[in-house]
C-alpha cells in the first residue's frame, strides 16, 4: 500500500473579531487602533497591539480600499523589466512611495501595446491610489482612460505629454543625443552609426535628433556621417546581433563608432566584437546611453550618457504623492539634463 503523502492544514486567517476577544475590547475598539489610534487610551491601545502580534494578524485592506475608493497600492509601469536601467527609477519610487504608506506594484509592457493596456486595466480593476507610467509611444489614449476612472498618473521618461493632460518626468533625449555626437565627432570619428531600436519610441528617436544635430553643426553630411542600424528591441541580444550590420562596408568604409540607444545594446555590441576578434575602442569606440552599473564594471569601461535615475523615480513618485494629497493640484513637468560619463570604450579616430 503506497504511503499516504501527509498534508499541511491551511490556517484559517485571523480576523478583527478574534483579536478584539484576545484583547478584552469590541471589534470597534480595535478597528480605532488600526485607523485612529490616537482615539484609544494608551493602555487599551498597547493591549490590542499585543494581541495582534500574538495571534499574527494581517490587516486585510480590501474592505478599506472598497470604502475609500482606493487602495495603498501605486503601479509602476515600465518599458522592459529586464532592463538594469529601470532598477535604479523603481529604487527611487519605492523610497517616497514608503515614506507615504504606498507599496508599489511592478508591472511589465514589455514593449507592447496589448500589455500596456492590460496592467492598466488591471490596475484600475484593483483600485490603485495612482500609476507611474513609462508610456510606449506618444498615443496617450491608455492614459486618458486612466483619468477617466479617477486614477491619477504621472508620465515617466516622457517630455511631450501636454501638461494639461497630467504630469511627467523626463530627460533631456535630445541634449544627450547631441552632447554623444559631439564626444564623437570631437575624436575624430566622421562616419558614426546609430545602434536604435524603433522611433515609435519617443526616447531613441529623440536621441536620434540630437546627434543629427551633431553631425550638422559639424558641417558633415547625414547621408555620408550617419549609418541607422534599427534592431527590434534594446537588449543584448539584439546589439550582439547588429554587429556585423554595423561593420558592413569593410575597413574603408564602415564607421568608426557606435552611438548605442541605449546600454544594453552597447554591452550586446561589445560581445558581439570580442567574439568577431574585435576590441572597443582599438577597432571601433562604443558609447551607450543610461549608465547602467555594468557599464563601470566591464573592460574597458563603457563611455555612456548618465541619466539621474533615482532622481527620475523619486521625482516621478513625488508629484503622485503631491497629486493624491493635493486638491487643487496643479500638473508639472520636470526635466532633467544628461550628462557624459567618459570610459575607456571611446577613443580618437586613428585613419
Amino acid at each position: 500500500m503506497p504511503d499516504t503523502p501527509s498534508t499541511t492544514p491551511i490556517r484559517r486567517s485571523v480576523g478583527i473579531t478574534e483579536v478584539a476577544r484576545h484583547a478584552g475590547v469590541s471589534p470597534g475598539t480595535v478597528s480605532n487602533v488600526l485607523n485612529r489610534p490616537e482615539r484609544v487610551a494608551r493602555e487599551t491601545r498597547e493591549r490590542v497591539e499585543s494581541a495582534i502580534r500574538e495571534l499574527d494578524y494581517v490587516r486585510n485592506s480590501s474592505g478599506s480600499s472598497l470604502r475609500s475608493g482606493r487602495s495603498d497600492c501605486v503601479g509602476l509601469l515600465v518599458l522592459d523589466v529586464t532592463n538594469p536601467y529601470f532598477t535604479e527609477v523603481a529604487r527611487g519610487i519605492e523610497d517616497e512611495a514608503v515614506e507615504a504608506g504606498l507599496a508599489v506594484l511592478l508591472l511589465n509592457s514589455a514593449e507592447q501595446h496589448s500589455r500596456q493596456e492590460r496592467n492598466l486595466r488591471l490596475l484600475a480593476g484593483q483600485r490603485a491610489a495612482g500609476a507611474v507610467v513609462m508610456p510606449i509611444d506618444d498615443d496617450l489614449s491608455d492614459l486618458r482612460w486612466l483619468s477617466k476612472q479617477g486614477i491619477p498618473w504621472v508620465a515617466l521618461d516622457r517630455g511631450d505629454v501636454p501638461v494639461e493632460e497630467g504630469c511627467s518626468v523626463s530627460v533631456d533625449n535630445e541634449a544627450g543625443g547631441l552632447a554623444a555626437g559631439r564626444h564623437l565627432i570631437g575624436l575624430g570619428h566622421e562616419r558614426i552609426a546609430f545602434l536604435t531600436g524603433p522611433f515609435s519610441i519617443d526616447q531613441v528617436h529623440r536621441r536620434h535628433q540630437g546627434l543629427l544635430q551633431a553631425v550638422t553643426e559639424a558641417g558633415l553630411d547625414p547621408e555620408t556621417a550617419l549609418n541607422l542600424v534599427h534592431v527590434p528591441q534594446l537588449n543584448p541580444e539584439q546589439g550582439e546581433k547588429a554587429v556585423d550590420a554595423v561593420l558592413a562596408g569593410g575597413p574603408r568604409q564602415r564607421s568608426t563608432a557606435v552611438f548605442c540607444a541605449n546600454d544594453q545594446l552597447a554591452l550586446g555590441f561589445l560581445k558581439g566584437l570580442g567574439r568577431r576578434g574585435l576590441h572597443a575602442p582599438d577597432d571601433i569606440s562604443v558609447m551607450g546611453y543610461d549608465d547602467i552599473d555594468v557599464a563601470a564594471l566591464i573592460h574597458p569601461g563603457l563611455t555612456t550618457v548618465a541619466q539621474p535615475k533615482y532622481r527620475l523615480g523619486r521625482t516621478a513618485m513625488g508629484l503622485l504623492r503631491e497629486h493624491l494629497d493635493t486638491p487643487d493640484h496643479r500638473h508639472e513637468r520636470r526635466l532633467f539634463t544628461p550628462e557624459i560619463v567618459l570610459r575607456g570604450s571611446t577613443a580618437a579616430h586613428r585613419p
